[in-house]
């Protein structure tokens, strides 16, 4: 009797601990359970909404940064190309001074040709050229004696370049101006009896915070002019 008893306190102890053990592999099974449900929420990804919010938020910043880049482009080639037609009426009005003869520069449609010739047009934005004009009469001819000083070929992105007249710096600007020839003096005549020439630079859609001009006087001296630094000056 002893012997069972010691049996059954030994058997119980042993079901006792095996519960206990089948009690703590459970809670632990249930513990990695949940942190394997937890990472997967945590896993799943952006829903719908979320990703629809990063996309227009993409969108936007890339129209902005679009817009701002060819506003900075065009602004900058406008720049350029008003700085390449002054630099050049410079260079005409000092030859002119230097060699005491008339230098004239005039719009030219084949500017980069071997032979190149003024087109006689007030657009000059088929490119121009400067040269020597040793009879005056706005006609580039080597047989003549004249001599070739620059060559600039045509404007780019459909830039314009249109040349008025006008009697005075501040405008208004109307007829056309297809070449100023500089005297030995420095001066230009405009013709059509006024003081002023403008040579206007547009964009292809003609924005006005874009646009710029060359104002040249009788005396030869330019100026340039933007729409914003001097608001309705340029035609």
């Amino acid at each position: 009797m002893r012997a069972a008893g010691r049996v059954a306190v030994v058997k119980g102890s042993w079901m006792g601990s095996g519960r206990h053990e089948q009690a703590q592999s459970n809670a632990i099974r249930g513990q990695s359970m949940s942190k394997v449900h937890a990472h997967r929420r945590r896993a799943r990804g952006f829903t719908l909404v979320e990703l629809a919010v990063v996309v227009a938020i993409v969108a936007i910043v890339l129209v902005y940064s679009t817009s701002s880049y060819k506003s900075i482009t065009t602004q900058n080639r406008m720049a350029s190309e008003i700085n390449d037609i002054s630099t050049d009426v410079e260079l005409a009005r000092s030859a002119a001074i230097k060699q005491g003869l008339p230098v004239t520069i005039c719009p030219s449609a084949n500017a980069s040709t071997a032979t190149p010739s003024c087109s006689g047009s007030a657009s000059w934005n088929t490119g121009w050229i400067v040269f020597i004009d040793t009879t005056g009469n706005q006609t580039f001819d080597k047989t003549t004696g004249d001599t070739l000083l620059r060559m600039h070929a045509g404007l780019q992105a459909g830039d314009t370049l249109a040349g008025s007249t006008g009697t005075s710096a501040t405008g208004t600007f109307s007829g056309s101006v297809s070449y100023l020839t500089f005297n030995r003096m420095g001066g230009t005549s405009i013709g059509g009896g006024t003081n002023f020439a403008a040579l206007s630079l547009h964009d292809s859609a003609s924005t006005s915070a874009f646009t710029r001009c060359l104002i040249v006087s009788f005396t030869g001296q330019g100026t340039i002019d933007t729409q914003i630094s001097n608001a309705g000056v340029c035609p």
